[in-house]
């Protein structure tokens, strides 16, 4: 069931419970048709630690708001990934919504500070930082994000020895080095 206010709403079902859904993050519920597509909400809306955000729990997705970055949802493997390797205290909020790549049947969710990819035939990965700035310019001298010839990625960003860390992609990867910055190897 669900009751509407002014300035709210407010669901209900017998295994969710009542919980109250306002302000931006309604907004973006509603605008996405959140009751079919997201499920009921889980949660009344709370803070995040550490930002002035705000975020909403649902059956199927969790939708965060901030001042800088606006209200985006966040679901499935990418999530689940997302909150692995550190959530928001990592990698801040959110700045897009799941989005589909184009290619190889892929999603993927910009936060601040990192981007996640999900397809069937990569899994879920991450690239941050000097990588991810290196992976999203575009050619000539980046990579050209997913898009472009490196393809998505197919690790996380790890540790490759002697201040060396590397992140493989479908066709080739991106190192950074303390000493050289990043190279793109195809």
């Amino acid at each position: 069931r669900m009751n509407e206010f002014e300035h709210a709403k407010v669901y209900w079902s017998p295994s969710t419970t009542a919980h109250i859904v306002y302000g931006a993050i309604l907004d973006k519920f509603v605008l996405l048709n959140g009751a079919t597509y997201f499920g009921l909400p889980l949660t009344d809306e709370t803070g995040v630690p550490g930002y002035y955000g705000r975020k909403s729990e649902f059956q199927k997705a969790t939708i965060y708001w901030s001042s800088p970055t606006g209200a985006n949802e966040v679901r499935g493997e990418i999530r689940n990934k997302w909150l692995a390797v550190g959530g928001p205290a990592r990698f801040g909020l959110p700045t897009s919504d799941e989005l589909d790549t184009g290619v190889s049947n892929g999603k993927y969710n910009a936060f601040q500070y990192v981007n996640i990819y999900f397809s069937p035939s990569t899994d879920t990965h991450e690239v941050h930082g000097a990588i991810r700035d290196k992976y999203l310019t575009p050619e000539p001298g980046g990579a050209g994000g997913h898009l472009g010839p490196l393809g998505l990625p197919t690790t996380d960003e790890y540790y490759a020895g002697a201040s060396t860390f590397k992140n493989d992609f479908e066709h080739g990867n991106i190192t950074w080095t303390s000493a050289g910055g990043t190279q793109i190897s195809f």
